[in-house]
């Protein structure tokens, strides 16, 4: 997904904007300059695209603060990573040297600007405020107020029109494989293992890849697009700007993925960091694959490999259904399993029911099971279902009344489906339609 960066000078609106576009309060707003230093993103969708909001700390604030100095390397990047850039400025104070030096910085990165003059809540001088705004010379002004969350349907609108749409090449003989997990992990070392040459630099010092690696490798007569990238790190750790567009460009590269492995270390095997990867690999629809590397130093005990095995499937009971591999990317231990098993989820991940055999499951099973209701003697009735186009799986099961189903009915479903056909390593999604 594409990337619109949010800058300004401090105390502007900044977070009050982000928040207001994401829906949410995501950022800490206070009218203190400098509250914002790491960086905050999100994910948002506007006329049928969607992106990430980036929100930067101020820069070239009039008074001193200890943080200016790492706060402008952190927008600086944020304007190169960006596709567009939204300039915010105050519309009660108007344009300023400040904004004037941001605006010089901002035309010379060539890159597409919004400015969004804030704070605009009394109609009566918002003509004269925006044609202020014009002044810095960008064409795209819109008043916004984020106070009264006015504005924001225009602002969006040309943010929206000026990101490029994602051009996904959907070659079917073409298998897009992200490597993902915590640092020094192991990734690049597995990169280099299948591409049989130093694709990616390896180091033994944790975070060595910054940007999404992309290497095409043949293996068995299939192409496999390899997508190596940097680790990702909690966030009290991403003490950064360069590593937290890393993170960034770590989730984006698990949406163009069609498979992620995610690579575990066998010798501190499951974090919570590693739980939520799992979990985002999952929620964006993509296969996966639980690739626990560096099985050459785990200890010799006895069936460790059934005690691993219990252990992520305790601990990961969302992802028991992936495929568990124990590889050593620097011995080339169990290699060859990966591109098999890689394969095999893609195959799953777009694998179909037939409806008259769906139909056969609603009729034979879901009648004689104890169906969820409202307390009241209404139950929830299912009447036909259908599987949706495209990957991953999901399905449609018409009903009575969508609002009597309840998670523990779709868990039972997801299992009835995963019984009749082998989706393993792929999540499947299950939704509830009224059959009016």
């Amino acid at each position: 997904m594409a990337i619109a960066a949010i800058v300004g000078r401090p105390n502007v609106g900044k977070s009050s904007i982000f928040n207001r576009i994401l829906g949410k309060r995501a950022a800490i707003v206070d009218d203190q300059p400098g509250v914002t230093r790491d960086r905050l993103y999100g994910e948002t969708e506007w006329g049928g695209k969607k992106f990430y909001i980036v929100d930067t700390g101020g820069i070239r604030s009039e008074t001193e603060h200890p943080f200016m100095d790492l706060i402008e390397k952190q927008v600086d990047l944020a304007v190169d990573e960006s596709g567009v850039i939204i300039f915010v400025v105050d519309g009660k104070t108007g344009v300023t040297p400040t904004d004037e030096d941001i605006a010089h910085k901002l035309r010379r990165s060539g890159k597409p600007v919004v400015v969004a003059m804030n704070k605009l809540d009394n109609s009566n001088q918002e003509d004269a405020m925006i044609g202020e705004a014009y002044g810095l010379g960008f064409d795209e002004v819109v008043g916004v107020s984020a106070e009264h969350n006015s504005g924001f349907n225009e602002l969006m609108d040309i943010v929206a029109s000026k990101l490029e749409d994602e051009e996904l090449d959907e070659d079917t003989d073409e298998i897009r494989v992200t490597l993902v997990g915590r640092p020094n992990v192991g990734k690049s070392s597995l990169l280099n293992a299948f591409a049989g040459e130093e694709r990616s630099m390896v180091s033994d010092i944790a975070g060595t890849t910054r940007d999404v690696v992309d290497s095409v490798v043949e293996i068995g007569g299939k192409k496999f697009r390899f997508l190596d990238t940097a680790g990702l790190r909690r966030k009290s750790r991403v003490n950064s700007a360069l590593e937290y567009y890393s993170n960034v460009r770590t989730y984006q590269a698990i949406d163009r993925c069609h498979v992620a492995l995610v690579l575990l270390d066998a010798q501190d095997l499951l974090t919570e960091q590693d739980k939520r990867l799992v979990g985002q690999v999952l929620e964006r629809g993509k296969g996966l694959v639980l690739v626990v590397n560096k099985w050459d130093l785990a200890p010799k005990e006895e069936k460790v490999g059934d005690v691993v095995t219990k252990k992520l499937i305790d601990e990961l009971p969302l992802a028991a259904h992936a495929p568990r591999v124990f590889i050593s990317a620097l011995s080339g231990r169990s290699l060859g399993k990966l591109p098999e098993l890689i394969l095999k989820v893609e195959e799953n991940r777009r694998r179909r029911i037939a409806t008259s055999e769906l139909n056969r499951l609603v009729k034979e099973v879901l009648v004689f099971d104890r169906m969820p209701g409202d307390g009241k003697g209404h139950s929830l009735k299912v009447y036909y279902c259908t599987q949706a186009d495209g990957a991953p799986p999901a399905f449609v099961f018409f009903v009575n009344d969508p609002e009597l189903s309840s998670k523990s009915f779709k868990r039972r479903l997801e299992n009835l489906l995963r019984e009749m056909a082998d989706f393993s390593g792929v999540p499947i999604k299950i939704f509830m339609r009224s059959k009016n």
